[in-house]
This record gives C-alpha cells, sequence and structure tokens, in this order.
C-alpha cells in the first residue's frame, strides 16, 4: 500500500520558516565558549555597582559546577536553581551547562508546599542557591544539599570540569515549571538544539549581540528571560540584570535603562500599555528611554494603540511581536511592527528553521482566513513534560509532513488564521489556559487549589476583560450555605497555595453557579454573573468612608478609575479592590496626571489605603497645590449623558451602540421593536455576536445589570415612540441627547411605506427632544439625484422639492431632514449625518446584509462569477460612521448643528473588486446576462438573491457589460458632495486608506469563504 502523507499547499508555503545554516552541533555553552575565548575581558554581565566579565563569569560556572559535581550531580540530570537576582542567576545556568546537566529556574517566593511538590519530583542530588535564598532551602521538606553561587566571593581561578561533561546539541537544556490543569504545575522540558537555533536567528535578524546591551525584565521563572540573558552572552553582547525587590516600578525599569544604555529590552503587553502611559506623562523617563533600538513584546495579545504611541515616542525604536509557547525553545513566530498595523497586530511568520500552520482536527491544513489550531515544527519543538508522558502524546503529534523538519508536532492549543498575506493572526484558545499579565495560567489550577479549602464546595475560576487589562477572579460556592469562607480566608489560602502570579486579583463567593442545558457549570454564565458580583464584593458592606480632604478627594477619584468602581473606602487596603503592582502602575500615572507631578509606584504600594498614600504624598506638596490639582480635576469633569438610540439592532446602529458602550460616562436607552426587554436583550446581543463586536458582547451583561443600558420595548413608526404617555414623559425628562439610526430602506416600495419610520417616528422624536435633548439622526447623500446640476453640493444645502430623488425612501429621509431643520428654528438641537454606501468595518470586514452594493458582490461569490461593468460607489467604513457619530453626540467632538456629509473620499471601481474575488475565489468572467441568468436560477435557494434578482435591470442587447441601468444603480458621492465640516471635526478618527481595495480587503477575503452554488445545467 501507497504512503500517502499530505502536503502543505502553496498558499500555506509561507507557514514555513526560511532554512538556514546554523552551529546545529553546537551547544549555548560552546557558542558562550566561543565569545569567552575571544574576548575574556569584555564586559558580560552588569547589575548595579557590579560589573563581571566574560572570564569572571566563566570562572564563577566553573567553581559552581565543580561544587555540583562534589555534590554527586551526574550528567543529564535537572537541577533546580533557586536563585532570586542578580549575576548568580548567570553563573547558576553556565554552572549547571558545565555539569552536563539542565537547569530548573525555581521562584524562592513561591508557596512552599509548591516548592516542596517540585522537589520530590526532581528529587535532584544538589540544589543550587545564592547567599539570599538559603534561607528558603532550609524549609523546604526534605532538606537537599545547597551548593552557593556568590559572585562576591574571592576565588581562584577554577578548573573546568572533565570534557566528556560537556553536554551535547540533542541534551536537555532547561526546565520551566508553568501552570498545570490538575493543580500540579509541570515541567516543560527543551533541547539546547532549540535555543541555538533560537539565538542565532536572532543575530541575524537584530545584529550581532556584540552591539547590544540588554535588559533582563523578565523574571527568572518565565522562559523569555533565557534570551534576554542568554543570547547577549552567546553574541559577544552585555546583559543588565535589574535590582528588584518584589514590586513592578516602571519608573525604575525606565531610569535603568537610561543608566546603562540598554539597546533592546522585552515586555508583556499589558505592563507595556503602562509603560507607554508613563512615558507619555514623563518627558525625563522618554530621554531615559531613547537609547532603546529594538523591543520585543510578547506572552499576550497586544494592542495596536500602546505599541503605535511607543513607536511615535520613541522613532528610533523597533518593535518586534513574539509568539510561541514554552514548549518550543520560548517563541519560533515573529513580526516586525509598522505603520500598517494600526488596526491589528499580526502574530506574524515562523523563524528560521521552524515551521507555524494552522489545521484542522484531522491535521490538515485549513483554507486561507480559515481559523484552525496553530501547530509548530522544525528545530523549535521540545521533549514534552518530565514524567507525564500522557500529556507529552497530547501535545506532541506524529508530523505528517515531508516540507517539515522533525518527527514531531506541537499543539499549541491557540487559533489562528492564515491570511493572503501570510501572516499568523491569532484567534483565541481552545481550552482553559489564559494569559494574564503575560503569565500563562490553567484556570483549572487556580479552582483545584480553591477547592482545597475546608469551607469551599466547589470552584471556577474566569477572567474579565481584554488581555491586556485582565483580571484573574475565583469563584466559589460554600461547603455548607450557613457557614460560607471569608474573603480574607480565601485571598491568604490562595496566597499560600498559588505563586504570586497565579492568585486571584478578585475573589467571590456565589450560592451556586449557573448551570448549561446539560447541568453542567456554564462558564460563559459565570463570567457575565461575576462582572457584577466582584465590584459589589470587593466594597466593605458596612461602612465606607469617604475622604477627608482634597488629596484624599483626588486619591479616591484616581483609585476608582483605575479599578473601574463608582467608589471606594478611604481605610481599605488597595489589594481587597484586586489591586496588584500593574494596576498600582496605572494608579501611579493617573494620581501623576492630576498631580502634574511625578509619582513613584512604591509610594503607592508602600502606602496600601487611600488615607496613607494621601498622607504620604502631602508631606512634599502643600495644601494649596494638592487643591489647585483637584480643582483643575474637576473642571475636566463631565456629568454622565444618558443617550436614546433607536435601531441599535441594524448594522450602523449595533456599531454606535458597541462604541457608546466604551465610554463608561454614557447611560444608553435602546428602544428595541420586542415584547419585553428579555426579547430586546436577546436580539440586541446577537446582533452584536452577529457582527462580531466582541468588546460590546463582553461589556453589555455588566451595562444591563447595572444598568447602563436598558431596554425600552417601543415602537418608533407609532405614537409616542409606542410607548405610553407617562413612559414617553420619563423618557423626555432623563435623556440629553437622541440618536436616531433607525430607518426603513425598501427600494421596492413607496413613501408612504417609508413614512411611519422615516417621517413620524422623527416627528416624535423631535416631541421628546423638546426638553432640551440634542437629535442626531442618520440620513442619506442620496436625496440629491446623481446627475445634480448644482455641481459640488456644500454640507448646509437643502434641496427644493422638485429636486429630491423620486424614490419613496429618499423622499422620507428628505422630508424628515426638513423636519429637523425646522424644528432648529425652534431652538431644538440637532445634526444630521448625510451617509453614502456604508462598507463593512475595517478590522472585521462583515458587512451589511442589507447593502445592495454589498449583495453584488455576495451574488458574485455565491454564483461563482463576475461580469464587466463601469459601476463605482464611494466607501466608508462603518467604524469611521460609528465613532464620529458615538463622539459627536457624546460631546467628545464639537460639531454645530446642521449636516455633515460622513463620506470618505475613497472609491471602490466594481470591476476591479471584481477582478480581486476572481482571483481569489477562482470565479469564472462571463457577460452580464449569464451572472444575471445564474442569479434567477438560484434565487429560490437563497433569500439574499431572491430580493437582488427583481432590482437587476434587464441587460443590453448585444452588449457583454452591465447596461447603463446597472452602473447607474450606484454612485460615487466622493466627488459630488463637500465634505468640509465632517473632515474638519473627524481628523482624529477618520484616516482614509488610498483606495477602495485597501478599505475593503479583509472584506474582500472574507468573501472566498462564501460557498458557491452554481445552477444545474438543464
Amino acid at each position: 500500500m501507497t504512503d500517502i502523507r499530505p502536503s502543505l499547499s502553496t498558499s500555506l508555503g509561507t507557514s514555513l520558516g526560511p532554512r538556514h545554516e546554523f552551529p546545529r552541533h553546537s551547544t549555548v555553552l560552546d557558542l558562550f565558549s566561543e565569545k569567552r575565548n575571544n574576548a575574556p575581558d569584555r564586559p558580560a554581565i552588569r547589575y548595579r555597582d557590579t560589573v563581571l566579565s566574560y572570564a569572571d563569569l566563566d570562572a564563577a560556572a566553573n567553581t559552581t559546577a565543580n561544587r555540583l559535581i562534589g555534590n554527586g550531580v551526574s550528567k543529564r540530570q535537572l537541577i533546580p536553581v533557586l536563585v532570586a537576582d542578580g549575576p548568580e542567576f548567570p553563573t547558576a545556568l553556565f554552572g549547571v551547562m558545565k555539569t552536563g546537566s539542565a537547569f530548573v529556574p525555581l521562584d524562592p517566593a513561591w508557596p512552599t508546599e509548591r516548592l516542596n511538590s517540585i522537589m520530590a519530583e526532581l528529587a535532584p542530588p544538589a540544589i543550587v542557591v545564592s547567599p539570599a535564598t538559603v534561607d528558603t532551602v532550609a524549609e523546604l521538606e526534605p532538606t537537599f544539599p545547597a551548593v552557593i553561587v556568590d559572585c562576591a566571593e574571592q576565588r581562584d581561578v577554577a578548573e573546568p570540569p572533565p570534557g566528556d561533561r560537556a553536554p551535547g546539541p540533542e541534551d536537555l537544556i532547561y526546565g520551566f515549571y508553568t501552570s498545570g490543569s490538575t493543580g500540579t504545575p509541570k515541567c516543560s522540558l527543551n533541547y539546547h538544539r532549540g535555543l541555538v537555533n533560537r539565538l542565532t536567528t536572532m543575530s541575524r535578524r537584530f545584529g550581532d549581540g556584540a552591539d547590544h546591551v540588554t535588559l533582563q525584565n523578565s523574571r527568572s521563572t518565565f522562559d523569555s528571560s533565557m534570551w534576554q540573558v542568554l543570547w547577549p552572552l552567546v553574541s559577544g553582547g552585555q546583559v543588565v540584570l535589574p535590582h528588584r525587590d518584589g514590586i513592578l516600578d516602571l519608573e525604575q525599569t525606565a531610569m535603568t535603562i537610561g543608566r546603562y544604555g540598554v539597546t533592546v529590552t522585552d515586555f508583556v503587553p499589558s505592563v507595556l500599555a503602562v509603560f507607554v502611559a508613563l512615558l507619555e506623562l514623563r518627558e525625563d523617563l522618554r530621554d531615559a528611554t531613547s537609547s532603546l533600538r529594538r523591543m520585543l513584546i510578547g506572552g499576550e495579545a497586544a494592542s495596536p494603540g500602546a505599541v503605535q504611541r511607543l513607536r511615535a515616542l520613541l522613532p528610533g525604536l523597533e518593535v518586534t511581536n513574539t509568539f510561541g509557547p514554552t514548549e518550543c525553545s520560548i517563541g519560533s513566530v515573529f513580526h516586525e511592527i509598522t505603520d500598517a498595523d494600526a488596526d491589528r497586530i499580526p502574530i506574524g511568520r515562523p523563524i528560521d528553521n521552524t515551521a507555524a500552520i494552522v489545521l484542522d482536527d484531522d491535521l490538515n491544513p485549513v483554507p486561507v482566513d480559515t481559523p484552525g489550531e496553530i501547530y509548530l515544527g522544525g528545530e523549535c519543538v521540545g521533549a514534552g513534560y518530565l514524567n507525564d508522558p500522557e500529556r507529552t502524546a497530547q501535545v506532541l503529534v506524529d508530523n505528517p509532513f515531508d516540507e517539515i523538519p522533525g518527527e514531531k508536532l506541537y499543539r499549541t492549543g491557540d487559533l489562528a488564521r492564515l491570511g493572503e498575506d501570510g501572516l499568523l493572526y491569532f484567534a483565541g484558545r481552545l481550552d482553559e489556559q489564559v494569559k494574564v499579565g503575560g503569565v500563562r495560567v490553567e484556570l483549572g489550577d487556580v479552582a483545584s487549589a480553591l477547592t482545597e479549602h475546608p469551607l469551599v464546595g466547589s470552584a471556577m475560576a474566569v477572567v474579565l476583560g481584554e488581555s491586556t487589562e485582565s483580571t484573574l477572579v475565583g469563584c466559589v460556592t460554600p461547603r455548607a450555605v450557613d457557614n460560607p469562607p471569608s474573603l480574607d480566608e480565601l485571598r491568604e489560602y490562595a496566597a499560600e497555595k498559588l505563586p504570586a502570579e497565579q492568585v486571584p486579583q478578585q475573589i467571590v463567593v456565589l450560592d451556586a453557579f449557573p448551570l448549561n442545558q446539560n447541568g453542567k457549570a456554564d462558564r460563559k454564565a459565570l463570567t457575565a454573573l461575576v462582572a457584577g458580583e466582584t465590584t459589589r464584593q470587593a466594597l466593605p458592606v458596612d461602612h465606607i468612608e469617604p475622604p477627608a480632604d482634597p488629596m484624599e478627594e483626588l486619591i479616591c477619584s484616581a483609585w476608582c478609575e483605575v479599578l473601574g468602581v463608582e467608589k471606594v473606602c478611604v481605610i481599605t487596603p488597595f489589594a481587597q479592590y484586586g489591586g496588584d503592582s500593574l494596576i498600582a502602575n496605572r494608579l501611579t500615572v493617573a494620581v501623576s496626571a492630576r498631580l502634574e507631578k511625578p509619582v513613584r509606584p512604591r509610594d503607592l504600594l508602600v502606602a496600601s489605603t487611600v488615607r496613607a498614600q494621601a498622607e504620604r504624598l502631602t508631606k512634599g506638596i502643600d495644601d494649596d497645590t494638592a487643591e489647585l490639582a483637584f480643582v483643575k480635576h474637576d473642571l475636566e469633569w463631565r456629568p454622565p449623558q444618558t443617550l436614546l438610540l433607536t435601531g441599535a439592532t441594524g448594522f450602523v446602529g449595533a456599531h454606535i451602540l458597541a462604541e457608546l458602550l466604551e465610554n463608561p460616562n454614557v447611560a444608553v436607552i435602546c428602544l428595541v421593536r420586542c415584547a419585553d426587554e428579555t426579547e430586546g436583550t436577546r436580539r440586541l446581543t446577537e446582533v452584536l455576536e452577529q457582527y462580531q463586536l466582541t468588546s460590546a458582547c463582553r461589556l453589555l451583561p455588566m451595562a444591563l445589570k447595572t444598568g447602563r443600558v436598558e431596554v425600552l420595548p417601543g415602537d418608533l413608526s407609532s405614537d409616542l415612540l409606542g410607548l405610553s404617555q407617562k413612559q414617553f414623559d420619563k423618557v423626555a425628562s432623563n435623556v440629553s441627547g437622541i440618536v436616531n439610526a433607525a430607518g426603513a430602506v425598501n427600494f421596492l416600495s413607496g413613501y408612504v411605506d417609508h413614512r411611519p419610520t422615516n417621517v413620524v417616528g422623527v416627528q416624535e422624536l423631535i416631541k421628546l427632544a423638546a426638553g432640551g435633548a440634542r437629535v442626531h439622526t442618520l440620513s442619506t447623500l442620496s436625496i440629491f439625484p446623481a446627475d445634480d446640476p448644482t455641481g459640488r453640493i456644500t454640507e448646509d444645502l437643502i434641496p427644493a422639492p422638485d429636486q429630491v430623488t423620486t424614490d419613496g425612501y429618499n423622499r422620507s429621509k428628505y422630508v424628515a431632514e426638513c423636519l429637523l431643520a425646522d424644528a432648529r428654528k425652534r431652538g431644538i438641537a440637532s445634526v444630521a449625518y448625510r451617509l453614502g454606501e456604508v462598507w463593512p468595518h475595517q478590522s472585521i470586514g462583515l458587512a451589511n446584509p442589507g447593502s445592495l452594493a454589498h449583495n453584488i458582490l455576495y451574488a458574485c461569490a455565491r454564483v461563482g462569477c463576475v461580469f464587466q461593468t463601469e459601476a463605482k460607489t464611494d466607501v466608508t467604513p462603518v467604524d469611521v460612521v460609528s465613532q464620529f457619530v458615538a463622539h459627536v453626540a457624546t460631546g467628545d467632538i464639537d460639531v454645530p448643528d446642521g449636516t455633515l456629509h460622513v463620506l470618505w473620499p475613497g472609491t471602490l471601481h466594481f470591476a476591479e473588486a471584481f477582478e480581486v474575488l476572481a482571483d481569489r475565489c477562482g470565479l469564472e468572467r462571463v457577460t452580464y446576462a449569464q451572472f444575471r441568468d445564474r442569479v434567477q436560477a438560484v434565487a429560490q435557494h437563497d433569500d439574499r438573491l431572491a430580493g437582488l434578482s427583481l432590482l437587476l435591470p434587464e441587460p443590453s442587447d448585444g452588449r457583454d457589460a452591465a447596461p447603463a441601468e446597472f452602473d447607474e444603480m450606484f454612485t460615487d458621492s466622493s466627488q459630488q458632495f463637500d465634505t468640509e465640516r465632517f473632515s474638519h471635526h473627524a481628523v482624529s478618527l477618520a484616516q482614509p486608506a488610498a483606495d477602495g481595495l485597501t478599505t475593503l480587503d479583509r472584506y474582500l477575503t472574507g468573501l472566498a469563504g462564501i460557498p458557491t452554488l452554481v445552477p444545474q445545467e438543464r
């Protein structure tokens, strides 16, 4: 039988990294020894005022290796390294390597129970410690011989260990303990050869390390610390080791960069976002970090906003996004971030001699832009997990692809899409593993630890918020309803059981977990429930002591901002609200901005309450300065607003709702045509999910729970909006603005059919606004005919009745504009937004299913053909429209009453779009008549084609291209309409692409996935 192995298609060829020769027969130790021999006196390590040369480091490593061998360490063992910081850390690493064994970095701050469990599994002959961690070893049971590394001691030149001790490239170099889903940490193992490939690839990409000074910015128990320490030392550079005291102090990080002239470092995106905010606030810290030339980011999804702001602050800085699990030699997918990554940052492409491919459940490559699981292959693949063959077999699977070297592929559990550009884009996780502050956390590990508490019946863990600002929450139910555990008990217990990065920032006690229809705990429902419970339970129940002076007022307002709560107690510790080092750095930025004076994180962490922080800060600030700062802050405060939103279940309206949900100072009443609030809530949820507005989907449940969003059953086309007089009056007295995104659109119907919603509805909204609300309503550019004789149409022009387009929809919109213009004369404020063709969100790519232009492109993909046409249309993405309308409605953009043409100056030629579709989808090129026949033949199988078939005009005799009537169905308004007012006010939002195709690239790519429905031959 022939062995048929799957092959990677050419479209996935870019998932294979470039092939490069590398020193595959060398180890990391070999590369270091070569640099030591070439330049023994060159500085290798810098720590505070200590400098170790390559020769010094090598000698200290020899001493460590000989002591380990004297304590019974043989080759190919796993040796724990229990060293906190300083030059002892790299000395220990090379010392262990020189014995022919592999090192396992451990954190002295981990709970004793966790360290004992790890030691029992490793059963090492000895442990490497520093003078600062000797006491930690003494607390372990049983005890193990400790080899102390002390770089400050005087020593004779030590002989290197025997030559037969040297490791080989196939030997293990290290093991890293990560969170385990069963509550037991697992040790991930990697080979020398994988690290050699990663480190030499960095030198090829970023230049010889001899020209770099690298800051070890990751903790020693995170695998990213490996490249930060080892890459400089195998390439002739210097590594700067920071002095840490348990506090994440980003001010100190910036000063360390400046003091040593650091050129390269690494940040987790969540920490980077706070670091960037600090640099924006402090010119001195921007100057200190100006030596940086390269920054690697990784560990979690990166926010393009923070990264692009950093690139603007430090123009000489190159930023590289990295991806890769601990199981695969630190990271094996890179992407150099450019201006083009303004909306979304890709994972990137695999590095040299590795592969990153997207596969389905049967290990077959998925089509371009289709979600699948990322599998890694090549030189990066590690050895799996210590003493866990079952889990190792689950993640290391046989490699079926001849194009990828190596016997195994690693299943990452991460989902991604491979774009047409050859780049990988992250799309989520398959399992319960999450990233919190860049640290990999198994939710099952956290739940398992909490479950062991004697008063806990069951436990789960969930994560709230986006990756860069996520919060780990522990959820428990009591073993006995009348004897629940206290929050303080649970916090202390979790801290004893788990590493600091896995301890829940907040804990919630619930009577029971919500269940799904299968009777199992529903994690999605639990997350929505917990979003409200965490804030409520974080607040002391009995008493909230208010601020007593201006400084306390100022700090309270900063706490509320960064913690996302309405009020705090001035004597309740920061940690009780879920505050940690990262949030404290955000607090630093918030307080510094209010005081216009730098504040250090340690000043706020050492003093744990608002009152203590105020006392500490007041020592250096007189009362008048604090009061003036608070007065300035109050002057910038804006009252909360309540907006009535109609049309939230429509395409543009859903995107406007998503924008408003991002503003915590705005409440929204959604008028929804529905039987009751439950149905209305379901419709809002479904439409946000339909258009993949994921952030809004996350925010909506909490907004509904707290009352920030209210579903109001009603009918825009009815008197009083379908409300009772009492309801109508209540809404009128509460709302400060009205956003009318609703509208009836049917090109086959007349004015009478459109009048109830588009005209009567506006009349009712004007009545509602009589109490002082401002009306914002969506209109259309098409009230003007395409061949309007008036030339370029200005934003303040309203056509005469006989100049209006004659179809019912446009006439109804024209009348509505006239009603608003007349109401403005009577003192009712309003803005009309004339829209052209509203296209998909630039970064999501999902179109309005009711758009005629979209349905033409959809039809081409559906029936498998394109045709000749001269039709063209303007292109304004829905995210531009929704951002602009939302910002004007909330007052963030100050626009006077009147009319605006919300229009980008881009043009989409259908012929060009058809060519892109034909190339990406393999579509036939046919005559317009053949296209129309195909649409009509399959219309009975597709409702959207059924509606379109009624609008397609007859073909012209003897002409292959579309008739003039078809081309006239679409208008390029970008040249006909003046956009001066819109362009002036939207300068911070609207950044038009060079052409319509660029704007719609993600959308056109998405059309390639539509299944073709070709009519049967007759």
